[in-house]
């Protein structure tokens, strides 16, 4: 059987599991506040709102895991059995949107911004942490600095940044690909140099953007070297994966590890 090494947070599987009509997601999802109808609140979250959907998943996670996580302010918006429905989730959001981080309209929202948000929110809510902006790191050390925070059940918020510079995003088209796991390990894999997952591509490109890694899997035998290590994020309320060799590709030659970067949790 492929020889695999995995780190994920404890409520990997499950994560922050958002209720409506019987679904569940994988996380928030910006696209629950409509374009329009209800003012430009609404439209600022639901188009530039992914930093303030991983600052809430965040804050919930640890509402989840934390001893005293049920007295912080995203406890508040869970119920008894660990479950926040659609309408709390975005009444949260909004919450945190006004006290934490607000969106700069197409900039949207800052790496260090949030960085800043987290640090707040651990002070206002007695939580024994404190958030660090991780800008300029290098391929080994981002890597082993993901490993560690998995390994210490904290959440990564990762920030995808822009090329640089960033007037030439236009012709360059460049991101990092987003994939779903279409074959996971399972008694059907005999082989010593199977690998461990498949993977299909159902984004090409993404830039700008903010997502929560949320599980790491290092394969001896995939299917395609890039596959190599796999990050597993949420964004969009949905469960995705990315290839470290892309996203370190995409900020090496597009980008730079200044646009590119963590936030560490302590």
């Amino acid at each position: 059987m492929s020889k695999i090494k995995e780190y994920g947070l404890l409520l990997q599987k499950q994560y922050i599991s958002v209720q409506d009509q019987g679904n569940a997601s994988y996380g928030g999802n910006q696209e629950w506040f409509p374009k329009k109808g209800r003012g430009l609140k609404s439209s600022l979250i639901h188009h530039y709102g992914c930093g303030v959907i991983a600052l809430t998943d965040l804050f919930l996670y640890w509402a989840l895991t934390l001893k005293d996580g049920k007295d912080t302010l995203a406890g508040q918006y869970i119920d008894e059995h660990g479950k926040i429905t659609k309408e709390k989730y975005m009444a949260l959001v909004e919450e945190v949107r006004t006290k934490y981080a607000f969106i700069f309209g197409r900039a949207g929202t800052f790496a260090f911004q949030l960085t800043m948000a987290i640090n707040r929110y651990i002070r206002e809510n007695h939580i024994d942490h404190e958030a660090k902006l991780d800008l300029g790191l290098g391929d080994l050390t981002m890597l082993k600095r993901i490993q560690t925070m998995l390994n210490s059940n904290q959440p990564v918020i990762l920030m995808i940044g822009h090329s640089f510079p960033i007037l030439n995003f236009s012709k360059i088209k460049k991101g990092v690909p987003f994939y779903r796991q279409r074959l996971g390990m399972s008694s059907k894999v005999k082989g010593q140099h199977e690998p461990y997952a498949k993977y299909e591509l159902v984004k090409k490109g993404a830039f700008g953007h903010f997502v929560t890694i949320t599980d790491m899997i290092i394969d001896e035998h995939p299917e395609h070297t890039h596959e190599h290590i796999m990050l597993k994020i949420t964004s969009w309320g949905n469960e995705y994966y990315i290839s470290y060799h892309h996203l370190r590709r995409y900020i090496n030659t597009y980008s730079t590890p200044y646009l590119s970067a963590i936030i560490t949790i302590e």
